[in-house]
């Protein structure tokens, strides 16, 4: 009984949850809410919670498998725990009068009902305590999953969706990153590395702010991408990841060593981000040329004669 009232006080709110549920604008609904399935994981995964929470064993084991079927069945919400509880209890019952009618009757059956009372006792209590064990592990599964707090219902209202992320903020961002690695290893990189990051900073920071205001067709979206966030921090990563000895002194294939190729990736990086900002301002003025000629063709005096 003492379970069963401490299981009902686990699903009671507490001042403390209610106030806090009023002021996010949400109700507590009773019973328990589910843990989260890393902490499910976890308790499952201990031999100390597992042998804590298995202690209910005891109630069959002493004769009463009825009881530990009932406080499972009503606890987890299980019906075919319930139900397996009424029968232990009726063959049970039958036990008891088995034996109840054997010490009583002096008809010269009294032996039969004693042997038929012993046997379906003994039947009925080996049979709930393996049922017990084997429904542990289930048992188990469900209290791993309770938290021991009332669970938080959402508001009413309807939640509003995040808004979509701005691919354009999200280049902005990660073209400071690159900058802001390119000056914490600067030590590290050749002469000239740094300085030409910075350039590519100065052409594209401007072009990704105007290309914001106006909106990122998809084209110029997929180059700028490419620069920002795969060929300049790529290249830095790269040398990086070189020894430094060997960085400057050992020579590639091409004839240069890493240090000298990387700062000629770089001012190819420059060239480029420089040919993509004239493209970008060339499509803006290209449609502007395409609505002149419009506004021409529309509004010439010869169109307005009556």
């Amino acid at each position: 009984m003492s379970s069963v009232a401490s299981s009902r006080a686990d699903q009671r709110p507490s001042r403390a949850l209610r106030r806090a549920a009023a002021a996010e604008g949400r109700v507590v609904r009773r019973g328990p809410a589910q843990a989260p399935p890393e902490l499910v994981s976890r308790r499952l995964r201990s031999r100390t919670w597992r042998a804590a929470n298995s202690w209910w064993l005891a109630i069959p084991a002493l004769g009463l498998p009825w009881l530990a079927f009932l406080y499972m069945g009503l606890r987890g919400r299980r019906p075919q725990w319930v139900l397996a509880a009424l029968g232990y209890l009726v063959a049970m019952g039958g036990a008891a009068t088995g034996l109840g009618l054997g010490l009583g009757l002096a008809t010269g059956h009294e032996l039969l009902f004693l042997v038929l009372g012993s046997l379906l006792g003994a039947g009925t209590w080996g049979l709930g305590l393996v049922h017990s064990i084997m429904a542990n592990s289930t048992w188990l599964r469900i209290k791993a999953a309770f938290t021991g707090e009332p669970a938080l219902e959402a508001p009413t209202t309807p939640a509003v969706p995040p808004a979509p992320a701005d691919p354009v903020s999200g280049l902005q961002e990660a073209l400071r990153e690159v900058v802001r690695t390119a000056n914490r290893h600067g030590g590290r990189l050749p002469d000239g590395a740094v300085p030409a990051v910075r350039e590519v900073e100065d052409v594209l920071r401007p072009l990704l702010a105007h290309v914001a205001r106006r909106g990122a067709e998809v084209e110029e979206l997929h180059n700028l991408e490419a620069i920002v966030t795969e060929y300049l921090p790529g290249a830095l990563e790269h040398y990086l990841d070189l020894p430094p000895d060997y960085a400057e002194t050992h020579r590639l294939p091409s004839g240069l060593t890493p240090a000298e190729e990387l700062v000629n990736q770089l001012r190819l990086l420059v060239d480029g981000s420089r040919d993509l900002q004239r493209a970008v301002h060339d499509h803006d003025a290209q449609k502007l040329s395409v609505q002149g000629r419009f506004l021409d063709a529309k509004f010439r005096r010869s169109d307005l004669d009556l």
